[in-house]
């Protein structure tokens, strides 16, 4: 069974840059903060620009839970499974982003602020750049930078259920070594604080 930027230019932040981050990032703590799992149907429509340019359509099912465990689990396998892990992006919640990442802030426009997260715990990514919504205090967009090259990029929708923000669908740009595809996921039945077997993460 399955689981699952360009580089930023990173520029110094204005004093009033530095408030409003101060300020956004205080609420963007509280979204969420009470969401320890959750499960939810996905279906995932891929068009894969390189070889074997297949566009296949996945269902199945993804998990989260508390604070960095996420998975997706197909009905079926496909060849190209080992590839498909990359299409689905779910980042941790911000409130647990001080324990996982060492967190940048790279300014606010006022509509948008940005954020560069550096995973403390060493592994293929070399950085993720973030987007966060200043009105909903939630992650619009994503790009995992790898450090063997390439990115993948993701923007996200949501609705809001229980008082949680949870993804609604997402686009996605997958492009890494031997491996280019545009991805479109929907999200829809979530079962929040739910018990989630930790195999369902380790089958992943």
């Amino acid at each position: 069974m399955l689981a699952s930027a360009a580089l930023a230019v990173v520029a110094l932040p204005s004093a009033p840059a530095r408030a409003q981050n101060s300020d956004l990032y205080a609420r963007m703590q509280r979204v969420n903060s009470d969401l320890q799992t959750y499960q939810a149907d996905v279906t995932v429509a891929i068009k894969l620009n390189t070889f074997p340019y297949l566009s296949p359509t996945l269902n199945g099912k993804a998990y989260y839970k508390r604070p960095d465990k996420n998975a997706v689990q197909f009905e079926t396998v496909p060849a190209l499974a080992g590839q498909l892990k990359k299409v689905v992006g779910q980042l941790e919640p911000p409130s647990d982003w001080n324990t996982l990442y060492d967190v940048t802030p790279n300014g606010d426009d006022g509509k948008i602020a940005t954020f560069k997260l550096v995973r403390k715990k060493n592994g293929r990514i070399d950085h993720v750049d973030v987007k966060v919504d200043d009105k909903t205090a939630t992650v619009s967009e994503m790009t995992y930078v790898y450090k063997d090259g390439g990115s993948i990029r993701f923007t996200n929708t949501y609705d809001q259920i229980g008082g949680n923000f949870v993804l609604k669908s997402q686009t996605g740009k997958v492009d890494v070594p031997h491996y280019n595809a545009d991805v479109s996921s929907t999200f829809a039945n979530y079962k929040l604080n739910v018990p989630v077997d930790d195999k369902v993460f380790a089958e992943s």
